[in-house]
């Protein structure tokens, strides 16, 4: 029955972690899903992610057959794998991935964006000890994040922009370097759950680290077919991808 549908379905090549690529059946692009007809029909249940619970073993242990994986990318509006829920290991890795730069963090926020010059995206930058180029500019938190590509930043150094390769009047002394990961992404107020991109009184500040974590804390709880239903929700789902 699934296997027979996913005959009709596109194939799109996917990264996994480690770097090998697969193709797999690219469900998302085929045309357009009757939603409220599926949903008429569907009796919902919540399943709390375990580590390793990929969409594939989810879907063996609910219904015995791995290939019915899509039905719960359906169900939670997911359009691809990488809004799956991630184990340890893959968040982990995602993580390093996305912030794999420095903060290098000002005294004041004018040291990063003024009147008289401002830090760009791409440029070169410089310290005694280091060389790097900018990737984000947020004087909001007084920061700009760099690539450093040789030797290392640190605070108390002074860093300056390089452009044509002249040193320019930019430049600022470098309060404290952390890692991306590291950097405040907002601060909060833990008993209003109120966010704010500058510090206020009593609030509290999250890293980026924090922030990713809790949004991917909030996809462990998934939706999922009541398993009793499942064979007339994918004969359903058949009929309309036919029509």
């Amino acid at each position: 029955m699934a296997n027979q549908l996913f005959k009709n379905f596109p194939e799109i090549q996917y990264k996994l972690n480690d770097g090998k690529i697969i193709t797999i059946k690219d469900f998302f692009r085929k045309s357009k899903i009757d939603q409220a007809a599926v949903t008429n029909i569907i009796d919902y249940q919540f399943y709390e992610l375990e580590e390793g619970d990929r969409p594939d073993v989810v879907a063996t242990k609910l219904y015995g057959n791995s290939d019915l994986h899509w039905t719960l990318f359906l169900v939670n509006d997911y359009s691809n794998y990488y809004e799956w829920f991630k184990d340890s290991e893959v968040f982990e890795n995602y993580i390093a991935e996305k912030y794999a730069h420095k903060a290098i963090i000002a005294s004041n926020s004018s040291d990063i964006v003024s009147s008289t010059g401002k830090f760009l995206v791409g440029e070169k930058v410089t310290t005694v000890n280091g060389v790097g180029y900018v990737q984000k500019v947020e004087p909001t938190f007084n920061r700009i994040i760099v690539d450093v590509v040789s030797g290392s930043m640190s605070g108390t150094e002074t860093i300056t922009t390089t452009r044509g390769g002249e040193a320019t009047e930019k430049s600022f002394v470098i309060s404290s370097v952390i890692e991306h990961r590291d950097a405040t992404a907002y601060f909060v107020d833990t008993t209003s759950e109120i966010r704010s991109n500058k510090f206020v009184a009593g609030y509290i500040a999250k890293t980026h680290w924090e922030n990713e974590w809790e949004l991917n804390e909030e996809k462990r709880k998934i939706k999922v077919i009541n398993p009793q239903f499942i064979g007339k929700v994918v004969s359903e789902f058949e009929r309309i991808m036919k029509s």
